[in-house]
C-alpha cells in the first residue's frame, strides 16, 4: 500500500511542521536496514503531528525527545527488553519489533521487521504490554484504517476516531539544524556513531 490511502482520509497540511526529508542513508546505514517508503513519505508530507488526538509518529532527527525516531528506539526498547513477554523479539533481533509510534495513552506501535520493508506489518500493544493487535499492512495504511474506522482493534477502543483526526504541531522558526546526543550509546544499534541532528527551534503541539 502507498501513502495515497492516508492522503484520501487525512489531507496533508500545506505547511507541515518540521518535516524530515532526508538524507535517509546515514540513518539506514546505522540501523543496518532500509525503512519503508510510505513512512518516508509520511514524515515528509505530514511532519510532526498528532493523529486521532492520540497517535504520535516518530520523526528522524526530531528535537522533541518523545517524538524522535532514534531516541525512541532506546527509550522504548531498553526498559522492556528484559521485562516484557512479547510474541516477537525486539529489534535488532531477526523478525523483531522496531518502534515507530506511540499514543498519548502509553500504547506502543511497532513495525514487525520481517522481510522487505514494504511488507512490514504493524504491531500494536497497550501500555501494560498485555493486549496485542496486528495490522496486516503498512503504517500509513494503519493510520488510514484507524481514521476511517475500517480498522477497529477491539482492545484499543480508546483510539477510535471521535475528535480531530489530525493536529499539525506548532510552526518553527530559527536557524539551521544542530547536533545533539549520540543515540547509539545503548548497545545493539550498530557499529557506527551517528549523531541525531535536530531542529534548533522548540516544537509545541497546537490545533491546526
Amino acid at each position: 500500500m502507498t501513502i495515497s490511502a492516508l492522503v484520501n482520509v487525512i489531507p496533508p497540511p500545506r505547511l507541515p511542521a518540521a518535516p524530515f526529508r532526508g538524507p535517509w542513508e546515514p540513518l539506514e546505514y546505522q540501523l543496518g536496514i532500509a525503512l519503508p517508503e510510505d513512512y518516508k513519505s509520511l514524515v515528509d508530507l505530514y511532519g510532526h503531528a498528532t493523529y486521532l488526538d492520540a497517535i504520535i509518529v516518530h520523526v528522524p532527527r526530531s528535537r522533541v525527545r518523545h517524538a524522535c525516531f532514534e531516541t525512541c528506539i532506546r527509550d522504548i526498547c531498553d526498559p522492556i527488553r528484559e521485562l516484557a513477554e512479547l510474541p516477537y523479539p525486539l529489534w535488532p533481533e531477526a523478525g523483531g519489533l522496531l518502534p515507530v509510534a506511540h499514543t498519548e495513552f502509553g500504547d506502543l506501535i511497532f513495525w514487525i521487521v520481517d522481510g522487505p520493508p514494504s511488507t512490514w506489518r504493524i504491531f500494536l500493544c497497550d501500555r501494560d504490554i498485555v493486549d496485542f493487535q496486528i495490522f496486516d499492512g503498512d503504517l500509513t495504511g494503519f493510520l488510514a484504517g484507524m481514521a476511517s474506522g475500517e480498522f477497529q482493534p477491539k482492545a484499543f477502543a480508546h483510539l477510535a476516531p471521535e475528535g480531530t483526526l489530525f493536529n499539525s504541531w506548532g510552526r518553527y522558526e530559527g536557524g539551521p539544524p544542530t547536533a545533539t546526543e549520540d543515540w547509539t550509546r545503548s548497545s545493539g544499534y550498530g557499529q557506527t556513531t551517528v549523531q541525531s541532528v535536530t531542529l534548533s527551534a522548540q516544537l509545541k503541539p497546537q490545533k491546526s
